[in-house]
């Protein structure tokens, strides 16, 4: 690296392998992901996964390859000494029905080829492209032990078979030189050239083929792109990533549009209920597998005609409620969720790209109550991509889903994505370069589920009188007043009082927990300042009396540590409370650091 260029570590590894997803998914996701977007429109898309092993890979070939990186891995910081080169292991994955990398292989542009292997945190995808961010490749790197990662693509029309590796490392300094994060297994058009010079594909036929035969890739004659990633991580297992898969691709699973495989064991819309069962109940322990299954079939074959068209009036007030329906529809649509029958609505919405005249698109919304359904389960997809954090139903006792396929409202939805692409967010730097009024725009479509289910669920939802009999009560005292009555008295009547929804919710992670914002809390609510304070649970008196500073301590020279993914200050911190302000959403926060075998009691309160 030249003394006159920015030095800049590779800082976004975390949110590919944290407490909220793990690295074995990470992968599983962006690849498929990676794999639907590169379709060729005749479906299904077809991704392999497999692992290759010593009996396969010539150990001799294996070393050839890393001669000149090893050194820098090292230096990096990597742990390479468990890794046998006798007994080389690759993690190879391949997809089919798809166009590979297209674009040139010897220049930079803005196609495929160029976004994949010369840049960094950049994309040129839209519409219902999966992947936006640019960063989703750097899981191929971080799964491997080594850093590494090959790719091998062929293209429709062009026989040739194009191989590039890629390592990407932390910063290297030695005492002659300083080594930036990304180098290359590949040839160099001109090489003199300071400002022309580029990587491109190995022009070695033979080496080529010798990759190919050594780690068994399938593409000779098939477009598409092969991944080879050397000493993959001890996390990644055929019966871990099958979970992984069933749980984030179920729905084009089910629907047709993708079949995966996994060693031998194949994924396809006919046995992924069985499959699912025997891999991924953990994953779906809170909706029966059946149950959820059955609803994706029965809307995605309903008719279109079967759906009820919203005028785009709905929009107005920002908020879908009864004076966006006809009383007779309302009336209608009631009986029939009252049934467990289906709703289905079809919703137009108004984007407003900048720079240019408004765009009319949609979504739909579907709901329904199986009878005996315990607890409730929505889906959020966009282009076939399900966004699980986006997730609200909690204890509303239904099923519910948003479907965007339309290329604008796609385009839109995928510029409001986090770069792990499991929620929405209203604040990213997409939106606000590419759309007008999109803060307002993302909340209406979010909570387009939630309202459709309130709308419904307001005259059916069942109450029991005695519900929290086994959790409140008490002996009524023996006055000898009643043994004298003949008749009973007419109970008083008392007001029921409905809590406000809770703007906060708290989950335990390891050695510690996360604090986010609900559906409840909302911008208006912004800024707002909120007290946590945290003590170990005790088996009597009051745990946040009984707090010492022996066992842990906020602020400068304390144990715990706090992480977050918004725009949050830390205004004050002592002993075992912090105070901060929210300054926008969507909020959330880790704090870690504490006993990991002893219980915590939180509370939060407004400052």
């Amino acid at each position: 690296m030249a003394d006159d260029q920015v030095e800049s570590e590779v800082t976004q590894r975390d949110q590919f392998d944290n407490d909220d997803v793990g690295i074995s998914e990470t992968l599983v996701r962006e690849a498929v992901q990676n794999s639907l977007d590169a379709s060729v429109g005749d479906p299904p898309v077809r991704v392999t996964f497999r692992f290759e092993t010593p009996e396969t890979i010539s150990a001799e070939f294996f070393r050839t390859l890393f001669e000149r990186q090893l050194t820098h891995a090292k230096a990096a910081g990597l742990e390479l000494d468990s890794l046998d080169f006798d007994a080389p292991s690759a993690l190879v994955i391949e997809d089919f029905g798809t166009s590979g990398l297209t674009g040139s292989t010897q220049e930079k542009d803005d196609d495929n080829f160029s976004d994949f292997w010369r840049r960094h945190g950049k994309s040129h995808k839209s519409g219902k492209s999966r992947g936006r961010w640019g960063l989703g490749k750097l899981v191929y790197s971080i799964s491997s032990r080594l850093g590494v990662f090959f790719g091998v693509t062929e293209r429709a029309g062009d026989i040739t078979q194009h191989l590039m590796g890629q390592t990407v490392l932390n910063v290297v300094r030695t005492e002659d030189a300083v080594y930036l994060p990304h180098a290359y297994f590949c040839d160099i058009n001109n090489p003199e050239d300071h400002f022309k010079r580029i990587p491109v594909p190995i022009q070695d036929e033979s080496i080529v083929d010798e990759f190919s035969s050594n780690f068994g890739l399938k593409r000779a004659g098939h477009p598409g792109l092969s991944v080879v990633i050397p000493f993959p991580g001890e996390q990644f297992t055929v019966e871990s990533m099958i979970g992984s898969a069933i749980d984030n691709y179920f729905f084009p699973i089910i629907t047709g549009q993708l079949v995966l495989a996994f060693d031998d064991v194949e994924i396809n819309s006919d046995n992924v209920r069985e499959l699912a069962h025997t891999h991924a109940t953990d994953r779906f322990h809170h909706v029966d597998i059946d149950t959820l299954f059955d609803f994706i079939e029965e809307f995605y074959k309903a008719e279109q005609t079967e759906l009820l068209v919203m005028k785009p009036s709905w929009q107005d007030d920002k908020v879908l409620d009864e004076d966006d329906f006809d009383p007779d529809d309302l009336i209608g649509l009631r009986d029939t969720f009252a049934r467990g029958e289906m709703i289905g609505v079809h919703l137009p919405v108004t984007l407003k790209p900048k720079e240019k005249d408004n765009i009319e698109s949609h979504f739909h919304v579907y709901i329904k109550r199986p009878p005996d359904l315990q607890r409730g389960l929505d889906l959020y997809v966009r282009g076939g991509l399900t966004l699980p954090g986006e997730s609200k139903f909690r204890d509303r006792r239904a099923l519910g889903a948003l479907i965007a396929e339309e290329e604008q409202i796609c385009g839109f939805l995928g510029d409001a994505e986090n770069a792990a692409h499991t929620l929405w967010t209203s604040h990213t730097e997409k939106l606000n370069k590419n759309w007008r009024g999109s803060q307002t725009t993302v909340t209406l479509i979010k909570k387009a589920v939630v309202q459709l289910y309130d709308l419904l669920a307001e005259v059916t939802e069942e109450k029991s009188e005695d519900a929290l009999l086994n959790f409140f009560w008490f002996d009524q005292p023996d006055t000898g007043r009643d043994r004298r009555r003949t008749s009973p008295r007419e109970p008083n009547s008392v007001p029921r009082l409905t809590p406000p929804p809770s703007l906060f919710s708290i989950n335990k992670v390891q050695s510690g927990f996360t604090l986010a914002g609900t559906d409840a809390l909302s911008e208006e609510d912004l800024p707002c300042e909120l007290k946590i304070e945290v003590a170990y649970d005790t088996s009597r008196g009051n745990p946040f009396s009984r707090y010492s500073t022996l066992d842990f301590r906020a602020g400068r020279g304390g144990n715990v540590e706090i992480s977050t993914k918004s725009k949050v200050s830390v205004i004050s911190t002592k002993g075992n409370s912090w105070q901060f302000s929210i300054e926008e959403l969507p909020f959330r926060m880790t704090i870690k650091g504490f006993d990991a075998n002893r219980d915590l009691r939180i509370r939060t309160s407004p400052s």
